[in-house]
Order: C-alpha cells, then sequence, then structure tokens
C-alpha cells in the first residue's frame, strides 16, 4: 500500500468532540469515523487493527476447541419472549417489518444459539462443545461515549459451551479464562486484572469481567491485596472492605473489554433445549457463554499506549508490519530505492506501506507516527553514505533499545524478517 492511495484522512491539532486520549488519537489517525452517535466506520486501518485482533481470539478460540459459526444481526422477537427476556432488556432494540412480524436487532445471542443448538444436539455423546461467532451486535444505549468505548453499533466474539455436569462447565469456564488472558496479552494490554462480577441481565451463578486497569474506563473496581478483586456491584461501597480477608480494598477505574459467566440451565430450561441423558431421561444442559468487544480491545490498547504522536500497537495488532520511507535526495537515490525496498517486502507477504511523497521529512514522521507500524525503514541520503537504512521502532510490548538501528544494503530483508519474528516473539 502507498500512503498516497490509503482511504484514510489523518487530523491535524486536537479533535473536537473527542473525550479521552485514546479516543482522541483514533479519530486524529483516521482509524474511525462517526456515522452515526454510537456508529463508526472502521477506516483501512482500523479495520487491519480490527482483524487482526480477531485472528488473535480465533487462535485462541480454536485452541480451546471451539467451533466458529455465524448467526444473523436480525432475530424474531419469539425466541426472546420464549426466553422471557423480550420485556426484561432495556437496551433491546425492536421494531415490526412490513408484513407486521415483530424483530429484534440482537445484542447478544443466548436466544439464537439456544434455537440453533436444538436443531443439533440430541445426545449427551455430543457434548461437551463450544461455538463461537464474531459478529456486529446492537445495544439501544441512552449514551455513547469515547468513541469505540461505549457505542451502541459494535463488533464482538461471543462464545456459547453446553455440557452435562456443572463440573465440566467449571473445568472449560477455566480453560476459556485462561485463553482471555492470553488473548488480552498477545494484544499488548498489559493491565488486565480479572474480577468477580454480577451476572445481571444474563443470569446464572457466576461471571468475571476483564477490566483494562485505566483512569479513563467507566467502571469501579476493587482490588484487595490478597489477591480477591471485584466489581463494584459485589462490596460494600460504604465501607470497602475485602470479603475474603477483611482489609480495605484499593479503588480503581477500570474498561471492561471481556466477560464470562456461567449461565446454568437459565436458557436451556426457558427455552426448552433438551438431550438425552445416559439414563434415557431428558435434561436440560448447562450452559457458559463468553465474550469479547472486539472494538473496544482496540480502544482500550489505545488509551494504554498511546503517546501524544499517536497510536503504539504491538506487530500482532499492527495495520502495518513496516513502513518505509523515503527522503528525496538531489542525486535521486533515495525513492527508487524505498520503492525496491517496499515491493520486496511486499513480495515476500510482508504487510507494509511506503511513504514516497514529496513532503517534508517532519509532516511524513508525524503520519508515520498515526500509522504506527512497528518497524519503519528510512532512506535517506545520509545512511545511503554508509551502505545503510535507518530502522525506527514502535511498538507497545517489547524493549527495543537494544535492537539494531540500522540495516544494511544486502541485508535488510532478512534483518526485517529477523526483527518481525522478534517482535512476535518467535
Amino acid at each position: 500500500m502507498k500512503i498516497e492511495n490509503l482511504c484514510v484522512r489523518r487530523l491535524i491539532g486536537d479533535v473536537a468532540g473527542a473525550t479521552t486520549h485514546g479516543h482522541k488519537m483514533a479519530v486524529k489517525g483516521g482509524y474511525i469515523y462517526q456515522t452515526f452517535q454510537g456508529g463508526y466506520t472502521l477506516s483501512p486501518l482500523g479495520w487491519r487493527v480490527v482483524r487482526n485482533i480477531e485472528n488473535i481470539i480465533r487462535q485462541e478460540m480454536d485452541g480451546i476447541d471451539g467451533q466458529e459459526i455465524l448467526m444473523p444481526v436480525v432475530s424474531g422477537a419469539d425466541i426472546w419472549r420464549e426466553s422471557g427476556r423480550y420485556d426484561t432488556v432495556d437496551v433491546l432494540a425492536k421494531f415490526k417489518g412490513r408484513s407486521g412480524t415483530d424483530y429484534v436487532l440482537n445484542p447478544t445471542h443466548e436466544e439464537v444459539v439456544v434455537d440453533y443448538v436444538k436443531s443439533v444436539l440430541e445426545t449427551y455423546r455430543q457434548m461437551p462443545f463450544m461455538v463461537y461467532q464474531i459478529q456486529t451486535k446492537f445495544r439501544d444505549e441512552l449514551r455513547a461515549r469515547a468513541g469505540l468505548i461505549r457505542t451502541r453499533e459494535f463488533i464482538m466474539k461471543d462464545a456459547y459451551s453446553f455440557h452435562e455436569t456443572q463440573d465440566d462447565l467449571e473445568l472449560y469456564y477455566n480453560r476459556c479464562h485462561s485463553a482471555y488472558e492470553r488473548i488480552f496479552s498477545r494484544c499488548g494490554l498489559k493491565n488486565v486484572v480479572s474480577v468477580l462480577s454480577s451476572t445481571g441481565d444474563m443470569g446464572g451463578s457466576v461471571a468475571h469481567e476483564f477490566q483494562l486497569i485505566n483512569d479513563m474506563g467507566e467502571d469501579t473496581i476493587f482490588l484487595c491485596e490478597c489477591g480477591f478483586k471485584t466489581n463494584k456491584e459485589l462490596i460494600d461501597e460504604e465501607t470497602e472492605t475485602c470479603p475474603k480477608c477483611g482489609k480495605k480494598m484499593n479503588k480503581v477505574r477500570g474498561i471492561e473489554i471481556g466477560n464470562i459467566f456461567q449461565l446454568g440451565k437459565k436458557y436451556s430450561e426457558s427455552m426448552n433445549l433438551t438431550y438425552t441423558s445416559p439414563d434415557g431421561e431428558q435434561k436440560n444442559p448447562i450452559m457458559g457463554c463468553y465474550g469479547i468487544g472486539v472494538g473496544r480491545t482496540m480502544a482500550a490498547i489505545m488509551e494504554e499506549s498511546a503517546d501524544d504522536k499517536g497510536p503504539i500497537w504491538n506487530m500482532a495488532t499492527a495495520p502495518f508490519a513496516v513502513e518505509v520511507i523515503g527522503l528525496p535526495d538531489k542525486e535521486g537515490k533515495t525513492l527508487p530505492l524505498a520503492e525496491k525496498i517496499y515491493n520486496d517486502l511486499k513480495s515476500a507477504g510482508i504487510e507494509t506501506i511506503l511513504d514516497n511523497r514529496d513532503a517534508r521529512a517532519g509532516e511524513k514522521f508525524a503520519d508515520a507516527d498515526l500509522i504506527a507500524a512497528p518497524i519503519r525503514l528510512i532512506v535517506s541520503a545520509k545512511n545511503l553514505a554508509n551502505n545503510a537504512i535507518e530502522v525506527k521502532y514502535r511498538v507497545n510490548d517489547i524493549d527495543t533499545s537494544e535492537y539494531k538501528t540500522s540495516f544494511g544494503l544486502d541485508t535488510y530483508m532478512s534483518e526485517t524478517v529477523d526483527t518481525i519474528l522478534k517482535l512476535l516473539g518467535k
């Protein structure tokens, strides 16, 4: 990709209407565009980051035996009436078709997945299993804030597991908990904690939220030195004492980026999902559900890592692995070489963007900070005189202070590939 062809508008100066630092950088860098209040178009840059996050999620969900499916954004109101939630979920957006049929825009998919599994599940021998999707959701929130932190339309990974026993659910719940820790770590997030939470509208007995500790968060969470962590719904806020050890807990702000629930039989019973047990009886399976806000994860990375120049990604999430910048010289050597390097990297399957514009170096570097490729190769007359290409790094999860500051003209391909692998932890 050449930067002049990138369908993205980057902004100079402050961003009106953005309320947090990460939100400002998302708009300034052209990652998101507000289509309506609470709904955003992801630019090519934003979509690349989201797609990379989705790939990490898919790898980890497949790693715990998840099976990917895709359910519709819209469903009939009948299954929501069947579960008993049609009139109780305040964010449920409802509308009528021209034929008079009642529909909903799904804010979550418990009803839809149970309806699907009813067509599949027959016997206990089929369990346990988990299905998941990465799909658009809509919630009729009263307010939206902070860009992708709280929106009305958003992308979510939601997974649903089905079990014969509570013990089996708890085993899988712990596997998913560990997978979530790996997902957020691989995304470059450093201050994510799992806190005990209430089950709310979802129902069930046990739930955990994955919270990024950050001053921009709208959630209040409590952390104790004994290791107990919870949200404000499960603590006496007057005393703020730990229910486990009795000591005063530390109160911090958090951004919720994921949650997991032990649902029990709430949906399988209300919607009459059954299977044949070993003794021949018809029983309801026990369920768990597991969600991650994909766009919110991108926003959380910005809130935690962005500096005053722009976002800072890691190699796994960045929109491009490498940016090649050519600084024009009088002899006309730098720009052709920059284009050759770009073509070589692209031919090797490396996601690369080229900036060979007739623009000032400062403008190019400012745009590079907003695009935030982890590896920046700078082709200039000064470095060519030393048969070298200057290298700069912009990553949020690895100390690159001891990395090479230049690559050789004859070795830049192998050195770039080796560095990418190092930044990926390989």
